[in-house]
């Protein structure tokens, strides 16, 4: 542990220079100087608290015969800090925690123990990192770590902690990308959206949604909450379908609401916001997203997502893909070409039967997402005969998942492969309809 308090007699003496004090008889320029006077001392006071902590702590290791809390009759670190301060064992237990998590991050401690920073944003740091890289933290590369702590600790210095702690989890992500797709998977794994019986004419909503699902949600939300935004059409969806797979219905309705959301922001009735209609933004890099493997960021979440999720996201529509060079320079903005047009849909939704693809999903047209059967990142095109209805579930899970598609002069086929079952490739969608290909409509003008 090295020195620490070097700064906090200036600081100390900077206070009780103006010491005793009535704050109402303080000009404004006074005021400020003593809040930031005070401001000073607090870190410096955290700094010592925080340094006796780690020491109390570290006199009091498990099973030394000489430990310190045990003399003193307490069990642990944290409940001899209980004792000799007189705070609340959960005050007492965070110290000690802290000042254990801080020795993970000596650019950080450091920081923390010179007063340049405050308990608060030193939390948002270590939290940060150390939620997304756990015990791997140790393994990260040195250099890189110290960096990130460096740049976390300068946006410190002069930033409040919310902003620090958006940023510490996009540093995060880039340190421990696995942390990220386990994120997903956990999110994935425990999304549910309910809605509750009526009760006094009322019902109660609750649920837990993915990054990506709030984020579509909040488009569209945003876009009718907004003032200046005009309703011009009232949404109310079919009964729920329940189509046969492994999600809970809890899953499924979470899935529904997502779908149905993206579906209202695609409308032309949908207000406007700025003069365009909900959309999503995912920002990511070039390398990236080319790459297919990485970290994108939804525009007003700071937590990241997989490369992968934004890839599947800007071919659904609705969503803009916003890329960045490697040092977040703004390289282009998405293509808009790769969403399919309403024409488009329309006739994809009657040669697919009007729901989605997969069979035994029923999930209607209007709510699904238009799959780019060859991938447009491929070559692929944004044309009918590259396109197929699939509700967001089966998007989501078409590249892993147990179902397979492919287009034989225009029109889908589907296979099943999975737990040594395999139905071989068949006509999917409705045949009789895709006789014409689909190349529009019943009734639509020729594409011009």
């Amino acid at each position: 542990m090295s020195r620490v308090g070097s700064a906090a007699c200036d600081a100390l003496a900077r206070v009780r220079a103006v010491l005793p004090v009535d704050p109402a008889t303080l000009s404004d320029g006074q005021l400020v100087g003593f809040a930031e006077d005070l401001a000073a001392l607090h870190r410096h006071l955290d700094a010592l608290d925080l340094a006796v902590a780690g020491e109390v702590a570290a006199r009091s290791a498990d099973g030394a015969a000489d430990s310190l809390a045990r003399r003193l009759g307490f069990k642990t670190a944290a409940g001899a800090i209980q004792g000799i301060t007189k705070t609340s064992g959960k005050e007492a237990a965070k110290l000690v925690a802290q000042a254990t998590e801080l020795k993970r991050l000596p650019v950080v401690e450091q920081a923390v123990l010179d007063g340049r920073i405050g308990r608060e944003s030193a939390s948002a740091i270590t939290g940060e990192l150390q939620k997304a890289a756990g015990e791997d933290l140790a393994r990260a590369d040195a250099g890189e770590l110290a960096a990130v702590e460096s740049e976390l600790v300068e946006l410190a210095v002069t930033a409040g902690a919310d902003e620090v702690k958006a940023r510490a989890a996009q540093k995060a992500a880039a340190l421990e990308l696995a942390a990220i797709e386990d994120q997903a998977r956990t999110a994935m794994a425990e999304r549910y959206f309910h809605i509750g019986p009526t009760v006094d004419g009322q019902a109660r909503v609750s649920g837990l949604l993915p990054a990506g699902h709030a984020a579509v949600a909040r488009s569209l939300f945003d876009a009718y909450v907004n003032p200046k935004g005009k309703r011009t059409v009232s949404f109310t969806p079919a009964e729920e379908q329940t189509p046969e797979d492994a999600r809970t219905a809890g899953q499924k309705r979470a899935d529904l609401f997502r779908d149905i959301c993206a579906a209202q922001a695609r409308s032309a009735e949908a207000p406007d916001m700025g003069g365009d209609h909900p959309t999503v933004w995912v920002s990511t890099t070039l390398a990236e997203l080319e790459a297919g493997v990485g970290t994108a960021f939804y525009a007003g979440t700071p937590g990241p997502v997989s490369v992968q999720e934004a890839e599947q996201a800007a071919c659904a529509g609705g969503i803009q893909t916003v890329i960045f060079t490697p040092e977040g320079d703004l390289l282009r903005l998405g293509r808009e070409v790769r969403a399919f047009t309403r024409r488009q849909r329309r006739a994809i939704a009657v040669r697919d039967g009007g729901t989605c693809l997969i069979p035994g999903c029923d999930v209607p047209a209007q709510w699904c997402e238009v799959h780019h059967v060859v991938a447009f990142a491929d070559g692929g095109a944004t044309d009918v005969g590259n396109g197929v209805n699939l509700c967001w579930f089966h998007h989501h899970d078409i590249d892993a998942g147990p179902w397979h598609i492919r287009m034989i002069d225009g029109l889908p086929e589907v296979r099943y492969a999975a737990m040594g079952r395999d139905t071989g490739w068949r006509p999917a969608g409705n045949r009789a309809a895709s006789r014409s290909k689909a190349e529009a409509p019943p009734g639509a003008p020729p594409p011009g």
